[in-house]
């Protein structure tokens, strides 16, 4: 496309014309807050991989990004998909690994999530982040992970990784689609971090070293009910420990396709898990805790290189402890009821012959 081979701070067009005012506009500037150096923006939603990450966190803003990666070469573009590189050996192989799959990782979360992204718009690379199509994929060697501007955002900024790269971009992407779907999924706090990191690592598995880390500092540190309680951000270690490993409680334990488990949402992991099972939650969660608790070492939780523990022991739901009647349907309580109808007869004749 001409006007593409190289990644200058793009002109912005405005919203597309006859575009509808839906959901991701809405949550864009719900998003917005007062960045480090003083400027009103929205905050980047990451995900950390490493230290370095940790600690750029706090200096992003949207502006200081677009600048850094102003000038930034195309290297090549699909349907989806426009990846740039910074000219490093790491950002060249980067950029290519993702192309050569891309397609088909977008094909993947688009049918987990059962609908297509809306057409967005243009932003101005200040306040208001882009998020139109294509996806903009560009290197930031400081990124330490990967990070976008508010869930609905598609300039899309990645530590340039070759083995993980498209895991990374698969994550962003996620949170994307979140937005999309609107149904409880918040990609800044831990429901919708904790999507985005277990199906990056189903689309990339190099990227499932991140897990066992901050699985092991949740459970270490009192394992907190992030299960019912929604409020921790991205960026909180514990938080992201305790998300995904639920979410692989509800795949693999449970054993609900990530088909079901993005279409059903809700506001807390929790609240995902009763639409699911129609259970109560914080009885999911106890009995999340306790098979977790058949695994742990004593200084942590003893996890396969996945970082998914998951099946462990029984696949069976939890068992509902409320209180229940009988069943008289079926074979034998057809018997049953044929009983309980007689004993009534009976009470009934009685009744009359001593009225005479």
């Amino acid at each position: 496309m001409p006007g593409l081979d190289t990644l200058g701070i793009p002109p912005r067009r405005g919203k597309q014309a006859g575009a509808p005012a839906d959901a991701l506009d809405s949550r864009t500037q719900q998003e917005e807050t007062h960045m480090a150096d003083g400027k009103k923006g929205p905050r980047a939603h990451v995900l950390i991989t490493s230290q370095r990450g940790a600690k750029m966190v706090r200096k992003l803003s949207m502006t200081k990004s677009r600048k850094q990666v102003a000038g930034q070469t195309q290297i090549g573009q699909t349907p989806h998909y426009i990846v740039y590189s910074d000219g490093s050996s790491d950002g060249d192989t980067s950029a290519k690994n993702v192309l050569a799959v891309c397609e088909a990782d977008y094909a993947a979360v688009q049918g987990w999530f059962g609908l297509d992204l809306p057409p967005g718009q243009e932003g101005d690379d200040q306040t208001n982040p882009r998020t139109a199509l294509p996806l903009h994929v560009s290197m930031d060697s400081q990124a330490g992970g990967a990070y976008h501007y508010g869930c609905p955002a598609t300039d899309i900024y990645i530590q340039p990784q070759p083995d993980s790269a498209s895991g990374l971009v698969v994550a962003e992407l996620v949170e994307i689609f979140e937005a999309a779907i609107n149904n409880g999924w918040a990609c800044g706090n831990t429901n919708g971090e904790g999507l985005s990191r277990v199906l990056a690592v189903e689309r990339n598995n190099t990227l499932a070293s991140i897990l066992g880390t901050t699985a092991n500092t949740w459970w270490n540190n009192g394992h907190k009910d992030y299960v019912n309680n929604n409020d921790a951000n991205d960026q909180d270690e514990q938080s992201n420990g305790c998300g995904p490993l639920f979410l692989y409680y509800l795949h693999n334990q449970l054993n609900f396709s990530w088909e079901q488990i993005t279409k059903a949402g809700g506001a807390t992991l929790g609240a995902c898990y009763q639409k699911l099972t129609g259970q109560d939650p914080n009885q999911g969660f106890q009995d999340f805790l306790g098979r977790l608790a058949t695994i742990d070492t004593g200084s942590g939780l003893n996890l396969p290189t996945s970082g998914n523990p998951f099946p462990i022991g029984s696949t069976a739901a939890p068992r509902d402890t409320t209180p229940s009647f009988p069943n008289i349907t079926g074979s034998g309580g057809t018997i049953a009821m044929v009983a309980v109808v007689a004993l009534v007869v009976i009470g009934v004749i009685i009744f009359l012959v001593m009225r005479r």
